[in-house]
């Protein structure tokens, strides 16, 4: 029993109880060291306390049985010498009188068959108590019956508890007249003794009672001790510990232990733990400077910069693709899913449909270059280009790889608007550049020779002479610089950088200004020009140059698709508070599956007979158009009617004040 006890008390203090098993009050460990302390003291008390009461019976026992034996030898003496004389009075008068002594409650003499000779109680006299000596000596046999004095604890039929002592009067040789020989009864009588064990029990009970009062209070003393001893020393520093690490785990960084001075276990321990939190401090600092220095690293890059893990989720992103993707800022992406952001999806994308760097990707192809519509959370669209590469698994230390076919996934996602925007850029302003240069060489040496003729017309007016058709020659002369120096002056706007500052526009004058410049294109193409143009004058806010280009593309888009000759009309309007612009041709239309592809970037569609184009114009017209709070729409793609159509705000159209 103890040893089962001892087990289930290991258990509380060991794995082989769950912690949420345990009782509420034993979840703070100096509950438990408490319950532990008193269960440990409270069972080794126990087992002394029964080891010391069965020592300490046996003992009591043992002496009473020896008193027992003492006063049962003195009756045996008498007896002996009662029976020699034949005194059988004198015999019954000391029965008689030792059974009324103190705490002795019976005494009887039985011959070797059982029956009472002698008793102190007369009513006991003559009965057969065979069974009151078979505790002795089994079936008392006269021949076997012991010859050596016993004692016994025996419950009689009242339920008490007495001590017995069975003491054999053996025969001798002065007794052999009357009972025989000593072969064949070696045992005249036996003398039984009764005494009461009720004062020995009670005597051992009031001394265990004492030792345990004794052993409860050394026992409270000695947990009292140990428990202010571990509380002071031990669960008030766990307690610190305990707290700091709480705060540790929260992110305090600063957090730490403060102990008095010593060179304990607890206190090294303690120092141990300031040290970890300092050298983890001075980690998260260096490991946060990093992260900070990549986040402006990959920021500071012009393209977008996103890193896929293996479950999709985003782990890393760049402010430009968070501007790409129409997100306030990259946090913002950090764990959503690649394909909710780029597709706005629910599901991974199916591979066979879309092209998926963590599907395609593997050691033989490291690399992937591929085309992509993102489709922004406002609902508008994005065409871009990505470039993905492989990255390996332990490369961000948020996501390992589970195998070793996992991998991260960085992507570099470019705007082809922008590349479009920064290309036609690029391209006008080498363009801008040489149209000024060369209408600056242009203008000058005109400007001369107007000067010139102008010089000239004067000298042949002051001479009086009849120089009448000599004049109206450089007359015409003086037209056709004139006309020449216009031409310039439109390249030289055309030309010119757009202006941060929008400026009021007459759409009417820079429609025609634009088409002048393509008037030899257009007769070389056998275009015929109508114009449409409204006769309210409609204008708009916006650069100069930028209108132009509007203008100069579509006009040179429609030229593409008709090159066989055809008709270009261009007309204006106003409707509904808006400036309408419409391009259109009699060419060979836009085909219903390339109609929603049109203002891609890159993407073209050129009759065989015309040279092959870079598929930028109408992305850098749509550009151009939205960055002036316009729209722009195909009305009709038909075959011999294709109509492009631009809103402008009317700058004439009254606003309506909030």
């Amino acid at each position: 029993m103890p040893w089962i006890i001892l087990k289930e008390l290991r258990c509380l203090w060991t794995p082989c109880m769950p912690r949420f098993l345990l009782p509420s009050f034993l979840q703070q460990l100096n509950q438990r060291f408490l319950v532990f302390l008193f269960s440990v003291l409270g069972l080794a008390s126990f087992s002394f306390l029964l080891l010391f009461y069965f020592f300490y019976n046996a003992q009591l026992a043992a002496e009473r049985t020896e008193a027992s034996q003492a006063v049962s030898l003195l009756l045996k003496s008498s007896l002996e010498r009662a029976m020699l004389q034949r005194d059988l009075p004198g015999l019954r008068a000391i029965v008689d009188e030792l059974g009324r002594q103190d705490k002795i409650s019976d005494v009887r003499i039985l011959n070797p068959s059982g029956e009472i000779r002698f008793a102190s109680r007369p009513d006991q006299l003559g009965q057969q108590a065979i069974d009151l000596m078979q505790s002795f000596c089994g079936e008392c046999d006269p021949d076997r019956m012991p010859l050596e004095p016993q004692a016994r604890f025996v419950t009689v039929e009242n339920g008490s508890e007495r001590l017995r002592t069975f003491h054999p009067v053996r025969n001798k040789p002065e007794c052999m007249q009357c009972h025989g020989s000593t072969v064949t009864h070696p045992v005249n009588g036996i003398l039984l003794v009764d005494h009461e064990a009720a004062s020995i029990r009670h005597k051992g009970l009031t001394n265990i009672l004492t030792l345990a009062g004794a052993g409860g209070i050394v026992m409270l003393l000695t947990a009292m001790a140990s428990w202010w001893f571990m509380r002071r020393y031990v669960m008030q520093p766990i307690g610190q510990l305990n707290q700091a690490s709480r705060h540790l785990s929260q992110g305090n960084l600063d957090t730490r232990v403060n102990l008095p001075p010593g060179q304990d276990e607890m206190t090294r321990l303690a120092g141990a733990f300031n040290h970890m939190a300092e050298r983890l401090q001075h980690n998260h600092d260096l490991l946060q400077s990093r992260q900070q220095f990549l986040q402006g690293l990959i920021d500071a890059m012009p393209d977008g910069v996103r890193v896929i893990a293996p479950d999709y989720r985003i782990v890393q992103a760049n402010r430009s693709y968070a501007e790409q993707a129409g997100y306030a800022t990259p946090q913002a992406l950090c764990r959503q899913y690649c394909y909710q952001v780029t597709y706005q999806r629910d599901t991974p994308c199916p591979p066979t449909l879309r092209t998926c760097p963590l599907s395609r990707l593997n050691q033989d192809q490291p690399t992937l270059r591929y085309m992509e519509t993102l489709q922004r959370r406002d609902g508008s669209s994005l065409m871009t280009e990505v470039f993905a590469a492989r990255l390996p698994p332990d490369a961000h230390p948020d996501h390992p790889g589970n195998t070793a076919d996992d991998f991260l996934v960085v992507e570099a996602v470019r705007d082809l608007e922008k590349v479009a925007h920064y290309s036609h850029e690029q391209k006008l302003a080498a363009l801008g550049e040489l149209a000024a240069n060369v209408a600056h060489e242009i203008h000058n040496p005109l400007a001369s020779v107007q000067i010139t003729l102008q010089a000239s017309e004067r000298i042949l007016a002051e001479s009086g002479q009849d120089t009448h058709e000599l004049g109206e020659y450089l007359q015409l002369v003086n037209e056709q610089v004139e006309q020449c120096l216009d031409v310039t002056h439109r390249l030289m706007k055309l030309g010119t950088l757009a202006s941060v500052y929008p400026e009021l526009l007459d759409v009417n004058t820079l429609i025609r200004e634009t088409l002048s410049l393509l008037r030899f294109e257009r007769e070389q193409q056998g275009i015929t020009e109508q114009l449409q143009l409204d006769s309210r004058q409609p204008r708009i806010v916006a650069a100069d140059n930028d209108l132009r280009m509007v203008i100069l593309n579509l006009v040179q888009n429609a030229f593409h698709a008709m090159p066989d000759g055809g008709v270009l009309t261009v007309a204006t309007g106003k409707e509904a508070g808006q400036v309408l612009i419409r391009v259109a041709d009699t060419g060979q239309g836009i085909r219903n599956e390339s109609l929603p592809y049109i203002f891609d970037p890159f993407f073209s569609q050129r009759p065989e007979k015309t040279r092959p184009g870079t598929g930028l114009g109408l992305t850098i017209v749509r550009s151009l158009v939205r960055q002036h709070d316009g729209t722009i729409r195909v009305a009709h793609h038909q075959p011999g009617n294709t109509v492009f159509e631009v809103r402008f705000p009317d700058a004439d159209s009254p606003t309506e004040e909030n």
